[in-house]
C-alpha cells in the first residue's frame, strides 16, 4: 500500500510540472508523513547526511575545471592540435571534432559541457568548411556524449557513491569502451563526409604540427596528471635510489588539482583568463552544481525510502525467480534504461534505478564495474534522444537550430552508440580487462 501511494504521488507531481528533483523528495516526504513509516528526525538526518560524502565533492570541481578550460584557451588549442593531425583527411574536420571531444572528455567529466565547449568553436568551423548543418550537429552532440565514458566521469562518480564501487576501477573500465566508441565515431565521421563529398583540407607541415603540439602541451598535461595521480606509477629504482610507486591522490583531490591547474594554465600560460573572468565562470557554473546536489539529495532520500519499503529486495527476488538466462536479463535492463533515458537525465537515472537494479544484477552474477559501463552507455544514448536529451538542447543552443533538426542530425551517428552498447553489454571483457589487469584480478 505504501509503495502504491509513493508511486501515485510521484507521478502526480510530475504530471503537474513539478521538477524531477522536487517530485522525488516530495513524494517520499509526503508518503512518509501520511503513512508514518519513518520518524521525522530520521528524514532530516538522511536528507542532510546524503551530501556528506567525499566522492561527491569531486563533482563541482570537475564542473569548474571544465568552465575554466573553455575560457582559458585550452579547448581552442586542443582543436588546433587535432586538426593539424587529421584535418587533411577526407572528413578531417569531422574527425577533428571527435578527437577534440575525446581530449576534452578526459578533462571535464561531463557530456553537455563537452558539447558546449567544443561546439562553440567547431560548429561554425564545420559550416564554413562546407559541412551540412545536420552533419555538424550530429558530430558534436553524439561524439560529445563520450564525455561521460572516458574518465573522469561525473555519472561514474555518482554510481560509485550509490553502489560503493571503487572509483578508480570505474574510471579504468571506461577507457577501452571509450576508445572503441571514439574509433566508431571516427569511422562514421569519414563515411558521412564521403556521402557529402567534402573536399579535404590542405595537409599541415610537420613543423606546423610540432607547433600545435607545443601549444597544446600544457592542456594535454591535465589528463596526464589526473591519470598518473589517481592510478600512480610502478616501483622503480635509479642507481641506489628506490622509489615506491602507487597513487598520489584520490579522484576528488584530482578534481581540485585539475581546477587549480586549469586556472593557472589559462591565466599564466595562455594568458586568456583573468581572475575576474575565472570568478565569473565559477559563479555561472554554480547553479548547475547546485542542481546536481539538489537532485542527488532528493533522489538518495527517495532511494533510501524505497529500500526501507523492501522494493529492491522484491525486484531482485522476482527477477531471480523468473529464472531467465543472463542474456535476456541484460536485454531487459537495456530496454528499461533506454525507455528511462527518454524522460530522465543521467544523474536521476543512476540515483533512482541503480539502487533497485543493482542488487538484482549482483544476484545474477554481473560484475558491478561491468554493470556500471552498461548504465553509462545507456545514459549516453539518452543524452541524444528526445524529449529530454540534454545534448540535443545544448546543440540547439549553440546552433540556434530547433531540437528536431539536431535530432535528425544525430540519427546516423546513433548507430555507433547502439553498437557500442551491444558490445559492452555482451562482452564484459571490454570493460573489465583494464581494471583487472591493473589491479591484478
Amino acid at each position: 500500500m505504501t509503495a502504491i501511494v509513493l508511486v501515485f504521488i510521484f507521478f502526480c507531481l510530475i504530471l503537474i510540472g513539478v521538477p524531477i528533483a522536487v517530485a522525488l523528495g516530495g513524494s517520499a516526504l509526503a508518503t512518509s508523513l501520511l503513512l508514518s513509516p519513518l520518524p521525522p528526525a530520521i528524514i532530516g538526518q538522511k536528507i542532510f547526511g546524503n551530501l556528506e560524502h567525499l566522492t561527491l565533492m569531486a563533482v563541482p570541481f570537475f564542473f569548474f575545471a571544465s568552465a575554466l578550460m573553455e575560457s582559458g584557451g585550452l579547448v581552442k588549442r586542443l582543436i588546433a592540435l587535432s586538426n593539424s593531425l587529421v584535418g587533411h583527411w577526407r572528413g578531417g574536420l569531422g574527425i577533428t571534432t571527435v578527437l577534440t571531444c575525446v581530449f576534452f572528455a578526459a578533462l571535464s567529466g561531463s557530456s553537455p559541457a563537452t558539447v558546449a565547449a567544443v561546439g562553440r568553436i567547431m560548429y561554425p568551423a564545420l559550416l564554413n568548411a562546407g559541412y551540412s548543418t545536420r552533419y555538424a550537429l550530429g558530430a558534436l552532440t553524439t561524439a560529445g556524449s563520450i564525455g561521460i565514458l572516458i574518465p573522469p566521469s561525473i555519472p561514474m562518480l555518482i554510481y560509485a557513491f550509490v553502489t560503493e564501487t571503487s572509483v578508480t576501477r570505474l574510471f579504468l573500465a571506461g577507457v577501452v569502451p571509450g576508445i572503441i566508441y571514439a574509433a566508431g565515431m571516427v569511422v562514421a565521421a569519414r563515411f558521412l563526409a564521403l556521402k557529402e563529398d567534402i573536399a579535404p583540407q590542405e595537409r599541415m607541415s610537420w613543423p606546423g604540427r610540432g607547433q600545435a603540439l607545443l601549444n597544446a602541451g600544457p592542456a594535454l598535461m591535465l589528463p596526464l596528471m589526473i591519470i598518473v595521480g589517481i592510478y600512480g606509477f610502478p616501483d622503480f629504482s635509479i642507481g641506489g635510489l628506490e622509489v615506491s610507486g602507487g597513487a598520489l591522490f584520490t579522484p576528488t583531490e584530482a578534481a581540485v588539482l585539475a581546477t587549480f591547474l586549469a586556472f593557472l594554465i589559462g591565466w599564466l600560460v595562455y594568458r586568456e583568463l583573468t581572475v575576474r573572468t575565472a570568478i565569473q565562470r565559477v559563479i555561472d557554473t554554480a547553479p548547475s552544481v547546485g542542481m546536481i546536489f539538489f537532485i542527488t539529495t532528493n533522489a538518495l532520500f527517495f532511494a533510501f525510502f524505497i529500500t526501507q519499503l523492501g522494493i529492491p529486495q522484491w525486484v531482485t527476488e522476482t527477477l531471480v525467480a523468473l529464472d531467465m538466462p543472463l542474456w535476456m536479463f541484460l536485454l531487459m535492463i537495456n530496454i528499461l534504461l533506454v525507455i528511462v533515458g527518454f524522460f530522465l537525465e543521467g544523474v536521476p537515472t543512476i540515483l533512482m534505478f541503480v539502487p533497485v537494479l543493482f542488487p538484482a544484477a549482483r544476484e545474477m552474477g554481473i560484475d558491478p564495474v561491468h554493470f556500471a559501463i552498461i548504465v553509462i552507455v545507456n545514459i549516453e544514448l539518452g543524452l541524444v534522444t528526445p524529449p529530454v536529451g540534454l545534448n540535443l538542447f545544448v546543440g540547439s543552443a549553440i546552433s540556434n537550430q530547433p531540437a528536431t533538426v539536431v535530432l535528425r542530425g544525430t540519427l546516423p551517428w546513433m548507430v555507433v552508440t547502439v553498437a557500442v552498447l551491444i558490445l559492452v553489454t555482451y562482452v564484459p571483457g571490454i570493460s573489465l580487462w583494464l581494471p583487472n589487469y591493473v589491479f591484478g584480478d
